[in-house]
């Protein structure tokens, strides 16, 4: 934090590289076979599954501490909008929504913490989403 601002851009960009909304994208096929860097080869009509939330946490891409939530990160790159062809048309006014609830939130709520008293946070079960089913909060 600078001057006691919080990055909000940060937060988010670090957000969606360490905790992207969707996880895994299924169904999908390879049009032309596609051999990777170690030789592996990917056949045309291969299934193939994306996973937007490994690829945020890959130790190759962004160093040991990957799986750690760190917004002084240099490299917050990721795939949580998708990339190429795919790319969500909404990333901007998702960015944009973010950008305003956050701070909206922190103001009318500053003393906003996780609450544990009445049970953990609960991720919901989904393969394909990535978010919680219960997040208890202390409002302040």
């Amino acid at each position: 934090m600078r001057g006691g601002e919080i990055p909000w851009s940060e937060v988010i960009e670090e957000t969606l590289r360490w905790a992207p909304s969707i996880a895994n994208l299924p169904l999908r096929y390879a049009v032309e076979d596609i051999k990777l860097p170690d030789g592996t080869l990917i056949a045309r009509g291969d299934a193939i599954l994306a996973t937007y939330a490994a690829a945020g946490r890959d130790p190759l891409r962004h160093g040991e501490s990957a799986g750690r939530f760190d917004l002084g990160r240099a490299d917050k790159e990721h795939l949580a909008f998708g990339h190429g062809v795919h790319y969500c048309i909404g990333a901007p006014l998702a960015r944009l929504e973010a950008s305003l609830a956050l701070p909206a939130l922190f103001a009318r709520f500053p003393d906003l913490s996780l609450d544990d008293t009445h049970g953990p946070a609960r991720l919901a079960e989904s393969f394909i989403g990535h978010g919680y089913r219960v997040l208890p909060v202390r409002l302040g």
